[in-house]
């Protein structure tokens, strides 16, 4: 069996192990949807009014694969992905943002690919940053560097990838102050048919009330979801808390399960061989 695709020594994995970071899935969730052909092909093909946790807990074991697992087991994971993303495909049924009615869209096309991917990256490295600890300027670049892997493993073209982390940061801040990133009808209906006040919605909304008060604050009102000055004092007071604790938690109780498991295993495959030398 091959070893992972990142190294366990590497900030990419330290930072992904950590479960603090699956606060981050709310906010990269709806910053995918802030696009209108996202928006679009997850309205027209996902069962999210009836399935909001199964599609999570898919989405989570999914990147746990693709992170920690055997490179074999990540690359059936990516190509899952791709098989099911071959289905997601239509056109707009009404204007969105700078999208006309009928523009066409596909879950394989390589720039929606890369928005996908990129508020992943832009979200973990916040929550990681609020939650954990503040990552210096090289361990950002070392993090971005070993994601740009699964750009490739994901088929982006290389001249469509930002090269850099500064790079990255300008491409974020374009797509953000720009015209294609704008909140659609469609998008808000997913929006609140996730956050829908019953028992299910209700205790969604709970669990990705942090990812939602960290999104950009256009994003926030275009959304209609509702934050103030008292819940970002909230929020910003539970990150302090949380850093303060985890700073005398032993790790292997902020790991991440797939993580712990596949240290383990290392760890013993390596006292195995030098026993047997």
């Amino acid at each position: 069996m091959k070893p992972p695709l990142f190294r366990s020594s590497s900030v990419f994995w330290r930072v992904n192990r950590e479960i603090a970071c699956g606060l981050a899935g709310p906010r990269a969730v709806l910053m995918q949807i802030a696009h209108p052909l996202v928006a679009a092909g997850v309205a027209d093909h996902s069962r999210y009014r009836n399935a909001r946790f199964g599609r999570l807990y898919r989405t989570a074991m999914a990147a746990a694969a693709i992170t920690f697992c055997s490179e074999d087991l990540a690359l059936r994971a990516i190509q899952s992905i791709d098989r099911k993303h071959l289905k997601v495909h239509g056109v707009l049924r009404q204007a969105a943002g700078i999208f006309p009615a009928g523009t066409p869209y596909d879950a394989n096309n390589p720039e929606l690919k890369l928005w996908v991917l990129a508020t992943i990256t832009d979200s973990t490295l916040l929550v990681y940053d609020l939650f954990v600890k503040p990552l210096s300027i090289p361990e950002r670049e070392e993090f971005y560097r070993d994601s740009l892997l699964l750009t490739k493993l994901f088929g982006i073209p290389e001249s469509l990838v930002p090269p850099t982390y500064g790079d990255f940061q300008n491409y974020m801040k374009s797509m953000l102050s720009g015209d294609i990133i704008q909140v659609s009808n469609s998008a808000r209906e997913i929006a609140h048919a996730l956050f829908a006040p019953t028992l299910a919605g209700k205790a969604l909304y709970a669990g990705s009330v942090v990812g939602i008060g960290l999104m950009p604050y256009r994003l926030k009102k275009e959304f209609g979801l509702p934050w103030s000055l008292r819940r970002e004092r909230w929020l910003l007071r539970s990150a302090q808390i949380h850093r303060a604790v985890r700073r005398h938690m032993p790790s292997i109780f902020c790991a991440s399960p797939v993580a712990t498991f596949t240290e383990l295993v290392s760890s013993f495959d390596r006292q195995f061989a030098a026993l047997h030398r």
